[in-house]
């Protein structure tokens, strides 16, 4: 009887969490769309495409105002974009374990996960409470202030449950007092780490020097195998030291060998729009990303070991040296589909049928 409940609860958080985030993505998207002109041509394809397309399988036919989002002069026109409501609500929950999500996110465990892939330097980490160095060995509060002094630019970041880069604060280590360290433990309670912000490769900096950029890969373990989605390049916007979009931030799809995309695409709560340079002026025109390939090569690695997230978002930053750095990853990741067209690709009709089946 008990492992009955528990599997009903199991069942009942996952919707929850899922119809959590999908209703979120929904309100946001549709508001977008509706900023958005109108375009004939959505309209046409609407009924001639997209609902005789989504008609084959067991699910809704998306509303319109999704493809609106993606309909534009420069992608071409396409039925098989993922609405994010049934991104999140649906087809996340079949590819991943939401329940294990929240633990095994937590960036505190990334050197336990990730051995053999560089990262930050880690000064401190606190989990459910207690202090740790990198290498999980337990110290008081004390010693934890001791090792945030003269570490020059760090930043705290919550390590379970962020996103959209809401937690991340930086500091210049010499500025903070003994109080001042003791007052930031105390802001972010439990389950933080501070680290040392990451010098990048002068190529990546060249975006936007005041902050970290980064690739975002996806990756798909379907079947025995490893596929590569799409990757962005995250450039923060001119006034942040985050990546993000929600903060004035731009993407850019990232072609084979690392070569950019001559547009990239910013939004700052409104719609989409394209850019033919970072925010620090650099076109995105001809240039070639560094340690691209080392990046694939180590995410399509560990995808292949992670079955639990079979969809993962990797983030990846660039040493000086060209070597890829793990920022973290996401178990549930948003998509990549305002830069780089349908996720799937021409995996989509097989991905629809698994997860909703065929009428």
């Amino acid at each position: 009887m008990s492992g009955t409940l528990r599997d009903l609860f199991d069942r009942f958080y996952v919707r929850t969490e899922s119809l959590v985030n999908a209703q979120k993505d929904y309100r946001s998207d549709r508001a977008c769309a509706k900023a958005m002109p109108a375009d004939p041509q959505v309209e046409r394809e609407y009924r001639t495409v997209i609902r005789p397309y989504w008609k084959q399988f067991k699910v809704h036919t998306p509303p319109k105002f999704w493809f609106t989002l993606f309909a534009n002069s420069h992608k071409p026109f396409s039925p098989k974009y993922i609405p994010s409501d049934l991104w999140f609500g649906r087809i996340l929950p079949h590819y991943s374990d939401t329940i294990l999500a929240k633990a095994w996110q937590d960036k505190c465990i990334q050197n336990l996960l990730f051995a053999d892939m560089r990262r930050p330097v880690t000064v401190v980490k606190n989990i459910a409470g207690v202090f740790y160095d990198d290498d999980l060995t337990p110290m008081t509060e004390e010693q934890a202030v001791a090792l945030c002094h003269d570490r020059g630019r760090i930043l705290f970041k919550t390590s379970v449950g962020s996103g959209g880069g809401n937690s991340l604060r930086f500091f210049d280590s010499g500025d903070l007092t003994d109080g001042d360290i003791r007052e930031l433990f105390r802001s972010y309670g439990r389950n933080f780490i501070v680290q040392e912000k990451l010098p990048q490769h002068p190529v990546m900096a060249s975006f936007n020097p005041n902050c970290l950029n980064t690739f975002r890969i996806m990756t798909f373990l379907h079947r025995g195998q490893v596929y590569v989605l799409s990757t962005v390049l995250r450039v923060g916007g001119i006034d942040s030291e985050v990546d993000n979009t929600c903060h004035g931030g731009v993407r850019c799809t990232v072609r084979e060998g690392g070569r950019l995309d001559e547009l990239g695409m910013t939004h700052r709560n409104g719609p989409w729009e394209y850019v033919d340079a970072s925010p620090s002026g650099v076109p995105f025109a001809g240039v070639v990303a560094p340690g691209y390939d080392k990046a694939l090569e180590a995410v399509r690695a560990h995808a292949a070991r992670m079955p639990h997230f079979k969809i993962i978002g990797w983030d990846i930053a660039v040493d000086p040296e060209g070597e890829p750095v793990l920022i973290e990853f996401n178990a549930l990741p948003g998509q990549n589909q305002e830069t780089d067209g349908p996720t799937f690709g021409e995996l989509t009709d097989e991905v629809l049928t698994e997860v909703f089946g065929r009428r």
